[in-house]
């Protein structure tokens, strides 16, 4: 499939156009794979038309990124291409150059996440990984994870069901809604650490207020009291910059189906090298490659489409994509500020925030039915919080979306 090399325009509409229907006999035939045009980056790429490469309908503002990322046409070409091929030749492909192909996108994954090829692997979402951490912990009896009240589910069932099967003990940290400072969590957490804590298992940027944690801090309190630092990286990579080697955690668990645009249920996790005898979870007995004995057969289309979803972040520059992210975000918080009878529960912009921002609504105020209305009168998508938390909605933006997108959101909540 040849693509226009002139124009970024060009590439976007092809993207949105020929990408996002069945590509021709002739291409199935001869099993090509569409590639990025040879384009260098530019500090201010033209945002306006990058929805083009995308195959929401004009009727659906989508802000809720946060739960599942939209993959671009380009990805889903990818992926679709690799799937025809895979089919025409299973074992040829399957256990040749498909496979080499997966363990190119692994190195893609490190290169993007800053860290060493035999520190990731490639998983199914973050909860897999969170998984495999806590299988591969070892922990014991008696044994203690300190966590906090804002974590997912998937990040935190692992350690539940240790406790609840293998006697570990879970101590968790009430997070204020927003915190007044990094430094106020970290102390937070000093105060609960035990003798026995072995574990520190916190969210890189917690899903319910899109707090960004102090996770380098967090890693230095770990290390001074011999635990280990998780991560639930599932609302970070691909929203923001994130460099696990400066991170300096043991361990991250991402799903790439949300902010990295990837296809859904596609994942990694990061072990680092100096935690690998500490945390070895049964999946990487044989190593960190994307097929081994100890892994098996895996879904070769989808992590096609996981390589195809990270060149699509690289062809702009990813320090574009999350300036781009972190100014949709201070727009919709200065924006939700003129709203009355609304709380924003996420930390002002600065080191605390990220590419999501949810606020509180009067407990008068039902969330899911709020909700339900923004999609019926507005066509706009955003997330419903567990009440259990906080009766709010969460709004997530991405590089597909505008300011004007933004506007319809607050102009249905003054409605």
């Amino acid at each position: 499939m040849s693509l226009n090399p002139l124009t970024r325009r060009g590439f976007l509409a092809s993207a949105g156009a020929a990408w996002s229907v069945q590509y021709t006999a002739a291409e199935r035939t001869s099993g090509s794979s569409v590639s990025l045009p040879e384009l260098p980056g530019t500090e201010d790429p033209d945002w306006s038309v990058v929805r083009e490469a995308f195959s929401l309908p004009d009727d659906l503002i989508y802000l809720n990124n946060g739960s599942l990322g939209p993959s671009p046409g380009f990805v889903k070409w990818r992926a679709l291409g690799a799937w025809d091929r895979l089919e025409r030749d299973p074992i040829g492909q399957g256990f040749g150059p498909m496979l080499e192909a997966a363990n190119e996108v692994r190195a893609k994954a490190a290169a993007f996440l800053g860290c060493s090829l035999d520190e990731i692997a490639i998983t199914r979402n973050t909860t897999e990984g969170m998984n495999m951490i806590a299988q591969g912990a070892r922990l014991q009896p008696g044994d203690r994870v300190l966590t906090t009240n804002h974590e997912h589910a998937g990040g935190i069932r692992c350690w539940e069901y240790h406790a609840a099967h293998h006697g570990l003990i879970i101590d968790q940290v009430e997070l204020p809604v927003p915190p007044d400072s990094p430094d106020q969590v970290v102390q937070l957490f000093e105060k609960k650490m035990d003798a026995r804590t072995r574990v520190i298992s916190v969210s890189h940027v917690t899903s319910i207020t899109g707090l960004r944690m102090p996770v380098e801090a967090l890693s230095d309190l770990a290390r001074a009291n011999n635990a280990l630092l998780v991560v639930d990286g599932a609302q970070a990579p691909g929203g923001m910059d994130v460099n696990l080697h400066r991170l300096r955690c043991d361990a991250y668990a991402t799903s790439t189906h949300k902010w990295m645009l990837a296809p859904k249920g596609t994942g990694l996790l990061y072990i680092r090298k100096g935690a690998q005898r500490a945390i070895q979870p049964i999946a990487l007995q044989d190593g960190f490659e994307a097929y081994t004995g100890a892994v098996g057969t895996r879904d070769l289309p989808s992590i096609a489409g996981l390589g195809a979803a990270i060149d699509f972040l690289n062809y702009y520059g990813f320090d574009n994509v999350s300036k781009r992210n972190m100014r949709l975000r201070a727009y919709l918080f200065k924006s939700l500020e003129n709203v009355s009878s609304i709380r924003i529960a996420s930390p002002a912009d600065g080191e605390m925030a990220a590419p999501m921002v949810t606020f509180e609504l009067p407990r008068t105020v039902s969330a899911a039915k709020l909700a339900a209305r923004l999609r019926a009168d507005h066509g706009v998508e955003v997330k419903v919080l567990p009440g259990n938390v906080l009766n709010g909605i969460r709004v997530s933006t991405h590089v597909y979306n505008s300011e004007d997108d933004i506007d319809v959101l607050v102009n249905g909540l003054k409605k």
